[in-house]
């Protein structure tokens, strides 16, 4: 019964369990927006070529682009939102420069990402 209670005692020192996998997905939170977003921005002129609105009717093809524009500035704004909290949150942790830097660099990194998306969206016709 010792051990047990050892074990658990040398876990909560490292960080394990719960609170350690919220630390490592609240990271990587940027990249998870950015593949949700390129996930829906696709799958949705996928399905607007599908069903035609992309080559039929001049306005429904705007209609559907401003969708698309409208995701990504929200997928855009929910991760500089994230960036903005997790720079201003003081919760204790190991080392809190290199996880409060590497997660913002990652949500720079991942805005670029979902930003960069607009150039096809505006540029490109939808279908071809």
């Amino acid at each position: 019964m010792p051990s047990r209670d050892l074990n658990r005692d040398t876990t909560a020192a490292r960080g394990g369990g719960a609170g350690a996998l919220s630390r490592l997905l609240d990271l990587a939170f940027g990249l998870f927006v950015w593949a949700i977003h390129f996930l829906v921005v696709y799958v949705g002129a996928a399905m607007a070529c599908v069903l035609g609105v992309g080559t039929e009717n001049a306005d429904a093809r705007s209609t559907m682009v401003a969708a698309l524009v409208a995701v990504t500035l929200l997928a855009a704004a929910i991760v500089v939102w994230h960036a903005v909290r997790t720079y201003r949150r003081t919760e204790p942790v190991p080392d809190p420069r290199f996880v409060v830097g590497t997660t913002i660099g990652l949500d720079a990194l991942s805005a670029v990402a979902i930003l960069w998306q607009l150039f096809p969206l505006l540029m490109v016709p939808l279908c071809r």
